[in-house]
């Protein structure tokens, strides 16, 4: 069996209930395990955890660069875009940018309930742009 690394993020939300719902019906995590507390959603492979802290959210205008984003295939992105169009709406609505360049990439935002910001991105041609295997 190959490794594989998860990567894990822990986010405060003012509600657990109302961000379960929204990672699940807008992105399609599926929730592992949960307390009254805090909850983990699985997404795109990795771990969220969504700890009730109503205290450490802040208000989209006090956040200023921050949020969290995955780089999805081309595909993935349309199709997500579009479930949102049908079932929720953007912080910032899809967008091309460097269109007909090796550098072509789409992008939108969502935001979670608790303000929490979510980038989601996809490169036409990932592999030369983000040049992820090493040289």
């Amino acid at each position: 069996m190959t490794e594989r690394f998860v990567f894990h993020l822990a986010l405060p939300v003012n509600d657990l209930e109302a961000s379960k719902r929204f990672y699940v019906r807008v992105l399609g995590a599926r929730v592992g395990r949960e307390t009254a507390e805090w909850l983990d959603v699985l997404l795109w492979g990795h771990q969220l955890t969504l700890h009730h802290r109503p205290g450490e959210t802040l208000p989209r205008d006090r956040q200023g660069k921050r949020h969290f984003g995955v780089v999805l295939p081309w595909t993935d992105w349309e199709r997500l875009a579009d479930h949102v169009r049908a079932d929720a709406s953007f912080m910032r609505a899809p967008e091309i940018f460097e269109a007909g360049t090796r550098d072509e990439h789409g992008k939108f935002y969502l935001e979670d309930p608790s303000h929490n910001v979510i980038e989601i991105k996809a490169y036409r041609d990932a592999g030369t742009t983000l040049k992820l295997d090493p040289e």
